[in-house]
């Protein structure tokens, strides 16, 4: 047994391989000739993507012709009666033998197909090989370890040498082989388009056990920001499954994969092969994944490895020669996420090769696995200690934040930070843990490194912070899963402002933090509001107001919508507007509808234009017929250096919505459409440049007709705007 090292990926790339415990485990039912295990050569979780293509470099010639018949055989299902052995296989050189003055012995081409947008390479590895006679060819002179690559089909070619060759001996005097080399910065340089690879050394003629055979493979790995998160591993070495004509399975084990969280749908996973010297004449091989046998329209049950180039189940047909049958290669890309038992947060997959008359050597797997996100959500509520609903002097005040993560991947590093408004003081021994999976529920300490919770005091800033999840220690947070939820509690005590002095509103304001398990942020804020007890607006609104939402528009103007979906003897609605949370000033009047049971929208815009500070807060009063009054919950809204403003269209929308926005900076955001009832119908991540962003969100034409809120969420804004659906 012959090992090469993975010299061929960048040493930066190399430090961000999980490498320990990722050498793959090999074992073979039936003992068959191995000459390098499969190691895990690119392993990250990026928006991006993988791409493999390539093309044969023999084909039969009968009379000095072409045979089309033969070399399309495999067309309909990817069966055939012809395959290469005994048959006369020539060089493919389609660029006439001279190169631009470079002659080469074979050459071909295929197209690399990247996504729209800006793509960054990651990495690029070309794999060549096939059948030499030892005497023609020896693998272990430099110059035939050269091949010529160029991008385009004229100009000059580029010189690549090979960093490692596996070799096997086929009958005597011939040998099977793969070579492999980095091309990273050719790719980088050229970008995406039709590439043309050639002289590689391969034998040609007629010759039995199998044949002549001959090609070449690449696998580009990609970062589009346009895309989403995906999880790539990339695997090669070199097995010849192959028994003499007796029945031979072998099974190998790839570890190092990062499934993620949340069920699979069919192209959430992906997975790319390629394997040399399978016959599409030749049946009863096979490729099993978790002991599920692979097939799709091109690759029957019986004879996966049929010298196919296909994705999913369909022809490739971007290369020149475009023959469907490759007399020995094998490309295939297909959906594996579903039907294959690729389960979430699987670390590994078990592959089964097997064969009772072909012989085949798999040499490359690549996987993308679509990361899934969570939904983490934050809601904060308060109760006073005499349960008027009104905060009273030296009174105590209970918080609860709950929550869940209601998204289909994994909440990560859960921490919660409630910093507490300076009219109230932390009850001591109060933190709370009320129910979460994975931590024992009961009352937490407050100092800092001894449990999930503390209490923090930094100056004037107190804080309350809760780690949570499974795994979750006194240093950082841990996970919850899809659907999981979570409950703590807290008390303070409301501070006396003293006499003749006048106890504000108390605002609280707690947020949650989380990542995927792309390592993207995601956060959410919960707000719990509550007045003091000798206000008159004391109790609920006599209106039962299902939304109320402000959002920043050009000019520094502020539109406020709000519903209802009935009202009792409202006469009207006053606007107010703060600059400090505490104290507040009418800036509008609405009228209300009197008594209703029916749903009413309202909307007023603000010109917050000569407001100075960076945080502006909004409440609504609403006021009955017999002059009393009661609040609103509060709204805040950041303003200085914002430039945000959304617009949508269509609106009224039917199956889509287009939307132009303007943000602050580069960055990952959460979107939700959310129904008047509070209920979030859509979901979506999106990154955010600095400045205009155009954005398309499809999906909708199953959201029922009515009114909604499409809201923008991150670490620092909270957008809303209300949009309708026809």
């Amino acid at each position: 047994m012959k090992f090469f090292n993975c010299t061929a990926l960048p040493e930066n790339k190399i430090t961000r391989l999980k490498l320990t415990g990722i050498f793959l485990l090999l074992t073979s039912c039936i003992t068959s000739a191995q000459l390098r295990s499969y190691h895990l050569i690119y392993s990250d979780n990026i928006k991006g993507g993988t791409a493999l293509f390539g093309n044969t470099l023999l084909h039969i010639i009968n009379k000095d012709t072409v045979n089309t018949i033969k070399m399309n055989g495999n067309s309909i299902n990817g069966n055939s009666i012809y395959g290469n052995d005994d048959e006369n296989m020539q060089n493919i050189d389609i660029d006439g033998s001279t190169g631009n003055g470079s002659a080469t012995r074979n050459s071909s081409s295929s197209d690399l197909n990247l996504p729209e947008g800006a793509n960054t390479i990651k990495l690029a590895r070309l794999y060549w090989g096939g059948r030499v006679k030892n005497s023609q060819y020896d693998l272990s002179q430099d110059s035939n370890k050269i091949i010529k690559i160029r991008k385009g089909t004229g100009g000059a070619y580029s010189d690549v040498p090979a960093l490692g060759i596996d070799k096997t001996t086929i009958i005597t005097g011939y040998s099977q082989y793969q070579a492999y080399a980095d091309i990273t910065d050719l790719i980088k340089s050229n970008g995406a388009g039709t590439y043309e690879v050639g002289n590689v050394p391969l034998s040609t003629g007629p010759v039995s056990d199998g044949g002549n055979n001959g090609g070449w493979c690449m696998v580009v790995v990609y970062e589009n920001n346009t895309l989403n998160y995906n999880s790539i591993r990339l695997y090669d070495g070199f097995q010849q499954v192959y028994s003499n004509g007796n029945p031979l399975s072998s099974t190998i084990s790839l570890t190092g994969l990062d499934v993620p969280s949340g069920d699979l749908s069919p192209g959430d996973a992906k997975m790319g092969v390629l394997a040399w010297e399978g016959d599409a004449n030749l049946d009863q091989d096979y490729l099993k994944i978790n002991s599920n046998l692979f097939s799709n329209a091109l690759n029957p049950p019986g004879n996966a490895w049929n010298g196919t180039i296909t994705d999913n189940g369909v022809h490739v047909t971007s290369k020149y020669p475009n023959y469907t049958n490759q007399m020995g290669l094998d490309i295939d890309q297909f959906d594996v996420g579903t039907g294959y038992d690729i389960l979430p947060n699987a670390n590994s997959v078990t592959l089964e090769f097997g064969t009772a008359a072909d012989k085949y050597f798999p040499g490359l797997f690549a996987f993308t696995i679509t990361m899934k996100d969570p939904t983490i959500t934050l809601d904060n509520t308060v109760s006073d200690a005499n349960n008027n609903h009104a905060a009273e002097a030296n009174e105590v005040l209970t918080y609860i934040l709950k929550g869940q993560n209601s998204g289909p991947g994994n909440a990560n590093s859960i921490v919660i930070s409630d910093t507490l408004p300076s009219t109230v003081t932390y009850l001591p021994n109060s933190l709370q843990i009320i129910n979460c999976l994975g931590i024992v529920s009961g009352i937490q300490t407050d100092q800092s490194g001894d449990d999930v919770a503390e209490y923090i005091t930094n100056g004037a800033i107190k804080t309350v912070r809760f780690r949570l999840g499974t795994g979750a220690t006194s240093s950082s947070g841990g996970t919850l899963a899809s659907n999981e939820t979570y409950k703590v509690q807290f008390k303070v005590t409301v501070n006396d402002p003293g006499r003749g002095n006048h106890l504000p509103s108390i605002m609280n304001i707690a947020r949650i933090m989380a990542q995927s398990d792309a390592n993207v942020n995601f956060v959410d804020d919960g707000t719990a509001i509550i007045n003091p007890g000798n206000m008159p607006e004391n109790g609920p609104l006599p209106v039962t107001m299902v939304s109320f939402t402000a959002s920043l528009m050009a000019d520094s103007k502020v539109k406020l919508d709000w519903s209802t979906s009935q009202e009792i003897n409202c006469s009207k609605y006053k606007i107010e507007r703060s600059i400090d949370g505490n104290i507040y000033n009418e800036v509008a009047v609405v009228a209300g509808n009197g008594t209703t049971p029916l749903f009413h929208s309202y909307s007023f815009t603000d010109d917050a234009m000569p407001v100075t500070v960076a945080i502006i807060y909004y409440r609504i009063e609403q006021v009955d017929i017999d002059g009393k009054g009661s609040y609103s919950k509060v709204l805040r809204l950041q303003l200085k250096n914002a430039t945000i403003q959304v617009i949508t269209s269509p609106n009224p929308f039917t199956s889509y919505l287009n939307v132009k926005l303007e943000w602050n900076s580069h960055e990952i955001i959460g979107m939700k459409v959310i129904g008047i009832q509070g209920k979030v119908v859509f979901t979506k991540r999106i990154e955010m440049t600095k400045g205009t962003n155009h954005i398309s969100i499809e999906d909708l034409a199953k959201l029922p007709g009515g009114n909604y809120f499409i809201q923008f969420i991150s670490g620092s804004e909270r957008i809303t705007k209300k949009i309708t659906k026809q």
